[in-house]
């Protein structure tokens, strides 16, 4: 009788346990053993080198997830991959647990580290394995930390705008490079299009400002930071000039927006609180506002036209 009295208030505080912490009960469990499966058959495979759990556990209000890790054999074909991670969700189980799957290796010049999820069928996991990796053997890197997240495609430093920085690719990526010490980044709009400002001249107009800076595309608009190289001055008509000439049909950019950034950048911060900015209004700038700030922007726009 003390055994079965045993048993049940054993289970009971089990039961109470696992309420409060989820990863000690069955979600837990099984988001190790979906982890342990997937790992597993990863290193079973001839183009892995090595594999382990990242992290496997259920979490109060998330349920369970995991998350493996994979060194793939050096020129290991992007079909290959594809293969590898549609097996996963076949082997593994991982209908019933969230589980990504982060693959590192180099391919064709490139260094690929990207998490992928597994949760979807296999022909799905195929072709967005595929699309994600579409920029391996034209950037130096492509990088994803969660399956949440965007494509990094970093073309490192380079002597010329990379051929396929446009290329289209899906709204979750984002492209990086640096061209004569200037900073790019695009960010493709909606219809994962990019716009597609003459990016040479654009930094020999603001290479006249300063050495270095940066400059982001991100769904139509350019913002430029750098070009302030004295805070006492903040953003001169003459600094700035260039840049609106050299953007000037922002019609043909495919540019609705240009913000350059009034504030002197010191170290590795960006102190972005002030922004001159300007639309694109039947193919030629106008200021974006009224007021001071809308003077200062019409002050640029007069020197650019004298250019």
């Amino acid at each position: 009788m003390l055994a079965v009295v045993l048993v049940v208030v054993g289970g009971f505080l089990y039961w109470v346990a696992a309420s409060l912490d989820p990863d000690i009960g069955i979600s837990g469990l099984q988001a190790r053993t979906v982890a342990r499966s997937a790992a597993h058959h990863l290193s079973s495979s001839p183009e892995v080198i090595s594999a382990k759990v990242s992290y496997a556990y259920a979490a109060s209000g998330y349920g369970p997830i995991a998350q493996v890790k994979a060194r793939l054999k050096d020129e290991t074909s992007v079909d290959q991959a594809a293969e590898l991670l549609a097996s996963i969700h076949r082997k593994a189980d991982s209908s019933q647990v969230p589980l990504s799957v982060t693959l590192s290796w180099r391919l064709n010049g490139t260094d690929i580290s990207v998490n992928f999820s597994c949760d979807d069928s296999p022909d799905s996991i195929r072709a967005t394995t595929q699309r994600e990796l579409t920029l391996v053997g034209k950037a130096k890197s492509v990088t994803r930390g969660e399956p949440d997240d965007s494509i990094h495609a970093d073309y490192g430093t380079v002597d010329a705008v990379p051929a396929s920085i446009t290329e289209p690719t899906g709204l979750d990526f984002y492209r990086t490079f640096t061209l004569h010490n200037w900073n790019v980044t695009y960010y493709p709009a909606q219809n994962d299009s990019y716009s597609n400002p003459p990016i040479t001249d654009l930094i020999t107009a603001t290479r006249q400002a300063s050495p270095t800076g940066t400059i982001e595309l991100s769904n139509g608009t350019l913002s430029i930071t750098g070009l302030v190289t004295d805070e006492r001055k903040g953003l001169t008509p003459e600094a700035a000039a260039p840049v609106i000439h050299a953007v000037a049909d922002c019609q043909a950019a495919k540019l609705t927006t240009l913000q350059l950034n009034g504030k002197l950048q010191k170290g590795l911060s960006t102190d972005n609180d002030y922004w001159l900015t300007f639309t694109c209004n039947n193919g030629t700038w106008t200021p974006n506002d009224d007021g001071s700030t809308g003077q200062d922007e019409a002050a640029i726009l007069n020197k650019a036209a004298e250019l």
